[in-house]
């Protein structure tokens, strides 16, 4: 059986910071924590099963003295997936792109055409968003739909009061 690499101290100096009140803050410790496992070539887990539980041993020390075979946790289940196996999508920085369902997106279109065919009530700035939308051929972000919607209902309202 093969030694599990030591946490870095590094990791240690940082665990603290964690809990602290700004969340700017903890954030950033967490984020740092993950780097720093990530270099070392581990992970959140492998951190949590150097943690001792309630005899004083850690999860390692029970997974090594376990009797093959035994039931395990959810957690180390998940942790020995053969490889290939389905797992959970980590977030990525284009999550966004599937924001919008495809109905929500040809009403969006719709949008964008009703605000370009009365281009005279938009300052530069927003004809300039409007055109760059109408050219994007994915879906829109969060901020741009609300963006369109505000724009739209703006519209919607002076052709009412007109």
């Amino acid at each position: 059986m093969t030694m599990p690499r030591p946490i870095p101290t590094s990791v240690r100096a940082l665990l603290p910071l964690c809990g602290a009140e700004n969340d700017h803050e903890a954030l950033g410790a967490c984020r740092g924590v993950g780097r720093k496992l990530r270099a070392a070539g581990l992970d959140w887990h492998d951190l949590a099963a150097v943690i001792p539980v309630d005899g004083g041993e850690t999860e390692l020390f029970r997974r090594r003295n376990e009797p093959r075979g035994a039931a395990r946790s959810e957690f180390s289940r998940r942790r020995e997936d053969p490889v290939g196996a389905s797992r959970i999508r980590p977030f990525d920085a284009y999550a966004w792109k599937h924001a919008y369902s495809p109905k929500q997106e040809s009403e969006h279109r719709a949008r964008v055409r009703f605000c370009q065919s009365r281009p005279w009530s938009f300052s530069a700035r927003e004809r300039a968003f409007l055109a760059d939308i109408a050219r994007l051929h994915g879906n829109l972000t969060i901020r741009q739909g609300d963006w369109l919607a505000a724009l739209t209902d703006r519209l919607d309202q002076e052709l009412r009061t007109a």
